[in-house]
């Protein structure tokens, strides 16, 4: 039985939900600072739940400590649980520098535990299903691809800053794990209350292009999809979701079409399933390390910085 422990009641909650309906799992409390989310939460989970922190850090029981608050407090919060032998499952972003990441990885060395962060696209049928098809090999090197999200502002003003480090990180990670990381990133952006940003990332033999948008009206479903094309193949997804769901994954080759069905997953239940596996079978290697953040980290950094020079970033090896 793995016990957790929970930072935050945004986003913890959601996690805590999941945790409960899974087995060999145990919640063994909830931090939080407003002690009326608190109660809302213990009223509902029947769990623990505390303002003090430091009470699920430092509990020799609790086996992973799980961050769910705010990305500008990450880094003390992930290096201090690995201080205290924790194994850390993060949100993302993990951070919005490459030298806190940097410090999240030594302190993970030192510490022998793990880090896993949140890269829920690895999970989501569709994506799984593309960077699994590609991988494979049956169709060939993938050429080019194109990766959309485009919602209304649900979620507050959002400039064009904001938009890379908290939307367009998932489909980097996306893209790198099919193409690898990219040699350089030529970014444009449209900013009003909200933005627009359009990111091309080059390869020696192929490119990729992720569109981020906040700019529709608030009648617009979220639009989410991609298309890979590949030397001998291509690979197509479009979802939206508003009141409902409609969802479309495609496979072409040669002169066929393939709709492929979608299990219907929780993106986020089986991140945390895959989590709670690695570290009950003490597995070396995860699609959700702290090194494959960090990969998609660098695509925001230099996507920022393309936005602000107004010119293509190059991406060191």
């Amino acid at each position: 039985m793995l016990k957790v422990g929970i930072l935050g009641t945004g986003f913890g909650a959601v996690h805590a939900r999941i945790y409960q309906r899974l087995p060999d799992v145990e919640i063994a409390g909830i931090f939080g600072r407003t002690p009326e989310k608190l109660q809302e939460l213990h009223a509902e989970l029947g769990v623990p739940v505390t303002t003090d922190s430091d009470e699920l850090i430092t509990d020799p029981g609790i086996d992973v400590i799980d961050v769910c608050l705010p990305t500008a407090l990450h880094k003390d919060y992930v290096i201090k649980s690995l201080q205290h032998q924790k194994h850390v499952f993060c949100e993302t972003p993990v951070s919005y520098s490459l030298k806190d990441a940097a410090a999240m990885q030594s302190a993970a060395e030192r510490s022998g535990k793990r880090v896993f962060v949140d890269l829920f696209f690895k999970f989501s049928d569709p994506h799984k299903y593309a960077i699994e098809t590609v991988r494979s090999g049956a169709l060939g090197k993938a050429l080019t691809i194109s990766a959309s999200q485009k919602t209304p502002p649900h979620w507050g003003n959002m400039g064009t800053r904001q938009i890379v480090q908290d939307f367009m990180l998932h489909n980097f990670d996306f893209v790198t794990e099919i193409m690898g990381l990219p040699q350089a990133v030529a970014a444009h952006g449209v900013a009003t209350e909200n933005a627009c940003v359009v990111a091309t990332l080059r390869y020696p033999q192929g490119m990729a292009v992720v569109e981020s948008s906040t700019l529709l009206p608030g009648t617009f479903p979220f639009n989410l999809g991609f298309t890979i094309v590949c030397e001998k193949g291509a690979i197509a997804y479009e979802g939206q979701f508003g009141e409902q769901a409609v969802q479309r994954l495609s496979l072409y080759t040669g002169d066929t079409q393939k709709d492929i069905p979608l299990p219907g997953r929780d993106d986020y239940e089986e991140v945390i399933k895959h989590v709670l596996a690695c570290i009950a079978a003490d597995a070396p290697q995860s699609v959700l390390s702290l090194d494959a953040a960090v990969q998609s980290l660098r695509v925001v950094r230099a996507t920022v910085e393309s936005l602000e020079r107004g010119c293509a970033v190059s991406i060191a090896g």
